[in-house]
């Protein structure tokens, strides 16, 4: 079983983080709550007016558990994209999400069906799976919300097949 630990940074609203954490054991997967951690300095770039997402993933990939999480509030990116709503080793250990976007034009259900997805899918990169062509399956690139909206929360039989044994 897929276990993981979820770390916020400073400023994420608790209430996510645990309704994320239940919501991740309803799918199957273990999820505990560690306690925030600072922004990382530096991450911010002023003329993008984002944080570099590399920045979160490194300050979350040396704590001491098998499978991190990192959660940010703020809005990430990485060079050659405008933005992205999470970054992942793919394989390893550590992944972050941004929950800047996927809060905008939508209620909170939706808002936390976003997050989920999110959650999920960059797990999914830290197990190894790339992108997905089944744009229902939760590895399936998105591109906008639209996208985030489209899918679901759950790998597709392809991408449950490459799976390594024991993370279903």
């Amino acid at each position: 079983m897929l276990s993981v630990t979820l770390i916020p940074f400073h400023g994420v609203d608790p209430d996510i983080v645990s309704g994320l954490a239940r919501d991740l054991t309803g799918l199957g997967i273990t999820a505990s709550v560690a306690s925030p951690i600072e922004v990382p300095a530096g991450s911010f770039d002023p003329q993008r007016r984002q944080h570099h997402a590399e920045a979160f993933l490194a300050a979350v990939r040396d704590i001491p558990d098998a499978r991190i999480l990192g959660i940010a509030k703020d809005d990430l990116y990485v060079e050659g994209l405008n933005f992205v709503f999470g970054l992942a080793e793919r394989p390893g250990k550590a992944a972050v999400i941004s929950l800047y976007r996927l809060q905008i034009g939508v209620d909170a259900k939706t808002y936390r069906q976003r997050v989920v997805k999110e959650a999920v899918h960059e797990l999914g990169h830290t197990l190894g799976l790339n992108h997905c062509p089944e744009p229902g399956c939760v590895m399936h690139f998105s591109n906008s919300l639209r996208d985030t909206d489209r899918k679901g929360a759950r790998f597709c039989a392809v991408c449950r097949r490459a799976l390594p044994v024991g993370s279903s």
